[in-house]
């Protein structure tokens, strides 16, 4: 049986199974997550228009007023995922809720490191060797990966 990072218990909260190393890379990468995040733009790292796509890409000002409607709301909402996502690195219990913003905040993170790697579907190791820190990044985006569809399944487990 494959290792369980989250485990949904019977009284509904999910036991937080992290090694000290796991909760210790998601600290940190929430952390320069977040600085991504209020630091740049889609307009200064591409890598995040995946996170704010344009909705009126041929219209730049209505591009703009949609930006100023609703895009402080938009980063507001990953910002308060990434924030649960750093308590539950620390965490021992936490609610569905919380496994649910974990999940947004796991997947906003591969999403953009996907796009810096440019990953398909068939992704390997293989399309990044020779570059330490592509690699690093590859193994990342793939320790990421797991942790989502670990936490897929078990939100989907019964009590």
């Amino acid at each position: 049986m494959a290792r369980r990072p989250v485990k949904r218990r019977r009284d509904g909260t999910f036991e937080v199974a992290l090694g000290a190393n796991e909760r210790e890379v998601l600290t940190e990468v929430v952390g320069q997550f977040r600085a991504l995040l209020v630091h740049e733009t889609p307009s200064s790292d591409p890598s995040l228009q995946r996170l704010f796509p344009p909705a009126h890409p041929d219209d730049p000002i209505a591009e703009l007023e949609y930006e100023d409607a609703v895009g402080d709301e938009l980063l507001q909402g990953r910002l308060a995922s990434l924030d649960v996502l750093e308590r539950t690195a620390r965490a021992k219990t936490i609610l569905e809720p919380d496994v649910l913003a974990c999940m947004r905040a796991i997947n906003d993170v591969r999403l953009v490191l996907g796009t810096r790697l440019d990953i398909r579907e068939d992704a390997s190791p293989q399309d990044v060797s020779g570059d330490p820190d592509r690699e690093a990044t590859f193994e990342l985006y793939t320790y990421l990966s797991w942790l989502l569809g670990m936490l897929i399944e078990e939100i989907g487990e019964p009590a």
